[in-house]
């Protein structure tokens, strides 16, 4: 409850005439302050008129004012700039700082149908619980958020690239193979192919010089050629490994890579991932940066239409054959998936390091002239009323969902703000009438 006294606060919903203290004393609200994120009085560098006198300091909001003891905010020495306490219930004994000085209080007054529109925001079983205003919002509302969401969700796969960057000693195109590889492996094995790659070292496999040599060692650090086997082609693979691993002293893994298979169709099965990721590799030559540096979707896609070798043909898995042939090759979703997962954020950070905005925005354009990606929460999203035209503004919704909507951060979301922003212009202090405008179609 105190996150929406805040967002009140912040958005000065509350009735702004006719303030006064709990003790009388009138109060004009001039400038609400800034949400402080960090430890420290929720609003820091707010401007207040009491009685006349202008005072520019920070304000602590509590749904009871008692918690204000509670919390022993009068002892600690970061609220003694405290100017205002904001609070639903007033005080039982007025709130005083780390100096003894007695803090003015207020009572927040605000419309209840703000309240009635949380409570229904806050109960709602509904994956989109705003669904309601969606058909009803206006082209700019959606649009200036999806961009903002979509800038949100690329500042976040930075963070992953620079992360992973790191683990990579700044060499930007093992992380590159690390991005692809995770992105190959998709939700399910993308920790565990992103695994696989950090145990590769790429410049290794730049002097391979054939496909079989690479699924060796990709296999092999994977802790799948391990096992006794009559198949002649797992057979060549263990034995090229163990002439790999001798050849470059390359540590044995101290675990072996947790692969999943459950519910999986076979063409998904993670060996076949690894066998794609090392047909990728062979047909860059090992060089990554120079096959998938430029910003042309068509070339992009050039260079990943690849297919597993040969033996991958007749199979999903090892020494187990199928009946018939069935190219392993990569498909159109998936190649998109390495894109939008892999490649985009890794060429969107080199960017941002460079300090480069043209090329970050043209980056993020790639992603409008791709086709949106299909899943259960770009669904939700239509069958609400927002259809993504693109990838960009795919991107945004499968963020808005994931971070928004499912950890119930509705007060964040510019859409939910939207359902609770009532607008409360006056409050007659005769007939206590309130006049309100919504925003609301």
């Amino acid at each position: 409850m105190e996150s929406l006294l805040h967002f009140i606060w912040q958005n000065r919903l509350f009735y702004p005439a006719n303030i006064t203290t709990t003790t009388g004393t009138p109060v004009e609200i001039i400038n609400p302050g800034r949400l402080n994120t960090n430890a420290g009085p929720d609003f820091l560098c707010a401007i207040v008129n009491i009685n006349g006198t202008q005072w520019a300091g920070n304000v602590e909001i509590h749904v009871d004012g008692d918690d204000w003891y509670r919390h022993n905010h009068h002892k600690d020495k970061a609220y003694s700039n405290v100017i205002l306490h904001v609070v639903q219930h007033p005080s039982k004994s007025p709130a005083t700082d780390a100096n003894g000085r007695q803090i003015p209080e207020i009572i927040l007054q605000y419309p209840q149908e703000i309240t009635s529109r949380f409570s229904s925001l806050s109960s709602s079983r509904s994956s989109i619980r705003c669904r309601e205003i969606i058909p009803g919002l206006s082209q700019l509302d959606r649009v200036s958020w999806l961009d903002r969401l979509l800038v949100e969700r690329m500042q976040q796969r930075t963070e992953r690239v620079l992360s992973i960057n790191a683990e990579c000693n700044g060499d930007w195109e093992q992380t590159l193979f690390v991005m692809i590889a995770r992105a190959i492996g998709e939700g399910v094995n993308g920790d565990a192919l992103q695994d696989v790659a950090r145990r590769s070292p790429l410049k290794i496999m730049q002097k391979m010089a054939s496909v079989e040599q690479i699924e060796a060692l990709l296999f092999g650090r994977a802790g799948l050629l391990d096992n006794d086997t009559d198949d002649d082609y797992v057979c060549r693979l263990q034995r090229e490994y163990n002439l790999l691993r001798t050849r470059f002293d390359l540590p044995s893994p101290q675990t072996r890579v947790t692969l999943k298979r459950l519910r999986l169709r076979p063409r998904s099965f993670p060996t076949v991932r690894i066998a794609q990721l090392a047909a990728v590799l062979f047909a860059s030559h090992g060089n990554l940066s120079a096959s998938f540096g430029t910003l042309n979707i068509k070339s992009l896609h050039q260079a990943l239409n690849v297919q597993a070798s040969d033996y991958w043909c007749w199979h999903y898995d090892f020494s187990k054959r199928e009946s018939h042939i069935d190219p392993k090759l990569l498909g159109s979703n998936t190649r998109n998936r390495i894109l939008i997962n892999g490649i985009i954020p890794w060429l969107y950070t080199r960017a941002h390091i460079a300090g480069n905005t043209r090329e970050k925005e043209n980056i993020l354009k790639m992603l409008e002239f791709m086709k949106p990606e299909k899943n259960h929460l770009i669904t939700e999203w239509t069958d609400c009323g927002i259809k993504p035209a693109n990838e960009a503004e795919a991107t945004a919704l499968i963020h808005l969902s994931k971070y928004y909507c499912a950890p119930r951060r509705c007060l964040l979301c510019r859409f939910g703000q939207k359902l609770l922003s009532l607008q409360p212009t006056s409050k007659c202090t005769k007939c206590n009438d309130i006049n309100i405008s919504t925003p609301l179609p």
